[in-house]
């Protein structure tokens, strides 16, 4: 596991209340963590924070599964 897949990990794990180990790469949001459109939104925006830099318009909507919050910060999903 990469630095910013565990940094991935943290993040959600903070955010979501769930255990880091939970936060598989193919793990999706929605189905797996119930995470609305509104938590997204949020998802988004904690993770352009802890990686100082922006992910872009319609992020959240790029969203489903952890592997691709993976893909937008940059991180190798192993």
């Amino acid at each position: 596991m990469t630095d910013k897949e565990k940094k991935v990990r943290e993040v959600l794990s903070a955010l979501l209340g769930r255990g880091e180990a939970e936060f598989e790469p193919d793990a999706s949001l929605k189905d797996d963590f119930d995470v609305d459109s509104t938590e997204m939104v949020e998802v988004v925006c904690k993770m352009e924070k802890a990686f100082s830099t922006s992910l872009g318009d319609g992020a959240e909507k790029k969203i489903r599964t952890v592997r691709d919050i993976y893909t937008l910060v940059g991180a190798e999903a192993g």
